[in-house]
This record gives structure tokens, sequence and C-alpha cells, in this order.
């Protein structure tokens, strides 16, 4: 399939975007358990990367290329959000109780602290930004004339006892019988 855009400039430009809103989402993401910022700020950056980058490959490309897919990825970012959580409790300590570690001596770094805030922040981000991103796939393959889901995917968004959105409409029913 041909790309959306075909502007070499463009399609450059939107690359290093692309690197420089990660860069500055995954930043957000490991100081925001002890600042603003965090998970949610930092997956929709991420999210609205892959907008600009399907706005210029297209959305069937990018949605071919993405190596996980992102509903899958999302809920992991659930279980590590709740197991982050939850791993107080074996030990007898109420839910979403704080657990840190702290390196000191890190070389190049001096301190490192680490702890269950960041893990529930990761997870976090994975859930916000995947679920970004698979929104935005199916309202634009929606908004351009294809079906939301691919063939694969439709077992797993719809129901059964439902008809998809996008049947074709055979002539008897455009009159209403």
């Amino acid at each position: 399939m041909k790309a959306a855009v075909d502007s070499f400039l463009l399609r450059s430009l939107i690359g290093l975007v692309f690197l420089l809103v990660n860069i500055v989402s995954i930043y957000l993401l490991l100081r925001g358990h002890n600042l603003p910022g965090g998970g949610f700020i930092g997956g929709l950056m991420t999210g609205m990367s892959f907008l600009l980058l399907g706005l210029v490959r297209g959305w069937t490309e990018l949605q071919r290329e993405l190596p996980v897919p992102p509903l899958r990825l999302a809920t992991f970012g659930v279980v590590l959000a709740a197991a982050s959580g939850a791993l107080p409790m074996l030990a007898g300590q109420p839910f979403l109780t704080q657990w840190q570690i702290h390196w000191k001596n890190v070389p190049l770094i001096r301190e490192v602290h680490l702890g269950t805030p960041l893990i529930f922040d990761i997870g976090v981000f994975l859930l916000v930004s995947c679920i970004t991103v698979k929104l935005i796939i199916v309202l634009a393959r929606s908004t351009a004339g294809l079906p939301a889901f691919t063939p694969g995917e439709v077992p797993y968004y719809s129901s059964i006892v439902e008809d998809p959105i996008e049947h074709e409409v055979r002539p008897e029913e455009k009159d209403g019988n």
C-alpha cells in the first residue's frame, strides 16, 4: 500500500518529532512518581506520537508495523499496575503500599531510587498509550471508509449476536423491508 503522504521531508520530520515526543514521554514517566507527570501523561504523549505517524504513513501500514497488538500490551499494563499494588499485600501490608530500593554510588548516576510507584506508572503508561493507539487506529480506519477492525480482530471486539457496523447494505434493506 502506498504511504498516506508522499513527501520525503514530511516523513523525515515526523520521524524526528516521533522520537523527540517519545523521549519527553519517557522523561515524564520516570519523573512522575515523585514530581508532576507520570504514566498517564507520558502514555497520552506516546499515543499522540502514533497519531502523527499514522497520518504520514497510513493507518493500515501503521497497524501492520506494530510489533505487538496494542490491546495485548494494554492488558499487560493493567496486570503490571495491579501487581505493583497487590505485591505488598503478600507481606501483610495494605494495597498500594510503596516499597523503595535505594542504590548508592552507581557509576555515572550516583544514586538510584526504584520502587513500586514506578512499576505502577509503567503499567498506567502501557495502558493509556496502547488504548490511545487502538482508538486512533479504529477511528481513523472508520473515517477512511475501511472496516474498523481487520478480519482477524473482529472475533475479539464484536458480539456474535450482532452484525458488524460495516456490513453491506442490500437493496431490500434500503427500502426498509
